[in-house]
């Protein structure tokens, strides 16, 4: 049997501790009289652990004992255990503790332009102790690294991939399209606007190949129209914010964006309520317990949600944006 296989089996975390009792009080009877043991048993448990190293762990002499090079080097790696512990400990009982937690989360960009950050103020507003770290990914990649559990749980539209395999996906609601101009806009302040007098305005929309431009193709098509050509078609969402609020531009924003996020005054919601929305939900790894602080936090974002539920145009409209 080698050395380390001789040692594991061997040396306790309390012969650990008798160590470092002895070191610090340089007494093997002052150390016994502190723990509560007769000094022969301190003695032998000493004994012990110097044979099981090989090694002299103090020198004995008329004043007490004095640690030796050899003690230092165990001591030194004995305090590093106990702090490890005592982390560990630490960090057990923070897992724990639904008041206070770490939580890792993921987001796809609508939704870490509104319902997100809302949510993380709700749970704060009541539980200062959480951290919070968030990853914004589209939804293929949102369900990659919830898989691979580099975030927590994730927060995104269904995806194919997390539909199945180690993945659960709880939905919340259907997040809804809506169409939005600037106050000044010719349609802005009307009462009833069709989607066909839509087609009739500059449109600034996402890339062709997005999400967003296929579900509004797709409404669209239920009216037998033809999605408008966009004159400006742009990623960023600034760009198409700007357009929309300072020149005669119409765009599209998910209902959770403009119910939670931060937009122009200037924004106004068109009369029109487009029948099909896409699955929002939180994506998991099945069967993993979840920190107690994330199911609390899980349980604020449902909450927050139930308004979108039945989120139509008119209750934006009435929404200072």
């Amino acid at each position: 049997m080698d050395t380390l296989e001789l040692v594991l089996r061997r040396v306790t975390l309390r012969e650990l501790r008798l160590l470092q009792a002895v070191a610090r009080s340089g007494s093997i009877l002052k150390a016994a009289s502190e723990i509560g043991l007769t000094q022969p048993a301190l003695s032998k448990s000493i004994r012990e652990l110097e044979a099981t190293f090989g090694v002299r762990l103090f020198d004995r002499n008329n004043r007490g004992v004095s640690v030796t090079p050899q003690g230092e080097i165990l001591l030194r790696r004995a305090t590093g255990v106990f702090e490890e512990l005592r982390q560990a400990v630490d960090e057990l009982q923070s897992l724990a503790d639904a008041a206070r937690g770490e939580l890792r989360l993921g987001g796809t960009p609508a939704v870490c332009a509104g319902l997100l950050p809302h949510a993380i103020g709700a749970v704060r507003s009541n539980r200062p102790g959480f951290r919070f770290h968030v990853a914004e990914l589209d939804s293929g990649k949102l369900a990659s690294e919830v898989a691979g559990r580099s975030v927590d749980f994730g927060i995104g539209r269904e995806h194919v991939e997390g539909s199945g395999g180690d993945l659960t996906f709880e939905r919340l609601f259907d997040d809804h399209l809506f169409i939005v101009a600037g106050a000044q806009h010719p349609l802005a302040s009307r009462r009833s606007v069709s989607l066909e007098e839509t087609g009739l305005h500059p449109w600034v929309l996402p890339s062709a190949n997005g999400a967003v431009t296929a579900q509004l193709e797709a409404q669209f098509r239920l009216q037998g129209l033809s999605l408008p050509d966009p004159a400006v078609t742009t990623m960023s969402m600034l760009v198409r914010s700007e357009l929309v609020a300072t020149h005669s531009f119409l765009t599209v924003m998910y209902g959770s964006i403009l119910r939670f996020g931060n937009f122009p005054a200037s924004f106004r919601v068109l009369p029109i309520d487009l029948p099909s929305g896409i699955p929002v939900g939180m994506f998991r790894v099945r069967g993993r317990t979840l920190a107690p602080s994330t199911e609390v936090f899980m349980q604020t974002l449902r909450d927050v949600i139930r308004p979108m539920q039945s989120l139509r145009a008119k209750h934006l409209r009435g929404k200072s944006l």
